[in-house]
C-alpha cells in the first residue's frame, strides 16, 4: 500500500510538472510570435503622396475634383512603431497611444488601437512588401495609402 502510495504520489508530481514545463513552452513562443510580428512595424514610415494618388485613380471611382481636394492631404503624415506605441504625425498635430497586434498572416499585420478621432479602440490592417505598407480607410471603398519606411530622423 506504501507503495502505491509513493507512485501515486510520484505521478501527481510529474503530471504538474509536466503541464507546467508545457505552459511555459506556450508562453515563451506567443511572446515571440508577438515580438517577431511587432518587429516588422518598429521604424517610422511617412505617407508616399504620388504613389497613394496613382492608386487611387486606378482603384478607385474618386474622381479628378475629389483626388485634388485629397492631394495636398497626402504625403505629410509620418507613422512611428515602436514596440508598444504608434505615433502618428502630420505638421503640427501628434497623437500617440499604445497598439495590440491582432493578426499576423503572411504580409499583412492587424493591430488594435485608440482611433485619434474617435477615442474607440480600431482595427487597422497593414499590408507590408519589401520598401513599405498600405493601409485602407474603410470610409472610402477601395482606398488604400501608401507608407514608405523612412530612415530615423
Amino acid at each position: 500500500m506504501r507503495v502505491l502510495w509513493h507512485q501515486a504520489c510520484w505521478l501527481e508530481k510529474y503530471l504538474v510538472m509536466k503541464n507546467l514545463i508545457l505552459t511555459a513552452v506556450v508562453l515563451v513562443t506567443f511572446s515571440f510570435r508577438v515580438h517577431a510580428a511587432s518587429q516588422r512595424l518598429i521604424g517610422t514610415w511617412k505617407s508616399n503622396r504620388e504613389v497613394t494618388l496613382q492608386y487611387l485613380k486606378t482603384h478607385t471611382k474618386l474622381t479628378s475634383q475629389q483626388l485634388d481636394k485629397l492631394a495636398p492631404i497626402l504625403g505629410k503624415m509620418v507613422v512611428v512603431f515602436d514596440s508598444e506605441r504608434i505615433t502618428e504625425k502630420s505638421g503640427n498635430w501628434k497623437f500617440t497611444t499604445k497598439y495590440t497586434i491582432i493578426e499576423e498572416i503572411k504580409n499583412t499585420v492587424t493591430i488594435e488601437a485608440e482611433d485619434p478621432g474617435t477615442k474607440k479602440l480600431t482595427k487597422t490592417k497593414f499590408t507590408l512588401d519589401a520598401s513599405g505598407f498600405w493601409t485602407p480607410d474603410e470610409k472610402i471603398p477601395g482606398y488604400q495609402e501608401r507608407f514608405d519606411k523612412i530612415a530615423k530622423e
